[in-house]
């Protein structure tokens, strides 16, 4: 089971780097909003959300605090992936 979830992580996360790549390169090359977008969104719910949830975990009182405010940056990331990839929809 552990070799999966190393199998998969791994390949999120090269996956995850090669699109926020694609995105910048494309935004820089040919000016395409909708393509940073999607790279910031990328960005949001990985490793600016796994940084937020390590932030909020060590200034946590207690385990139930640390759970309670990962579950609020879990909820934000998520609201702000969505509402990214909608502008980049709608400016498509």
């Amino acid at each position: 089971m552990d070799g999966w979830l190393t199998v998969l992580t791994t390949a999120g996360n090269v996956v995850g780097v090669a699109l926020i790549f694609a995105g910048v390169v494309r935004y820089i090359a040919s000016g395409s909003v909708p393509a940073l977008l999607i790279a910031m969104a990328v960005l949001v719910v990985g490793p600016g959300e796994d940084v937020l949830k390590r932030w909020v975990r060590a200034r946590a009182g207690s385990l139930k605090e640390a759970e309670r405010w990962e579950t609020v940056v879990d909820r934000a990331t998520s609201l702000l992936f969505l509402l990214l990839l909608l502008a980049a929809v709608i400016l498509v």
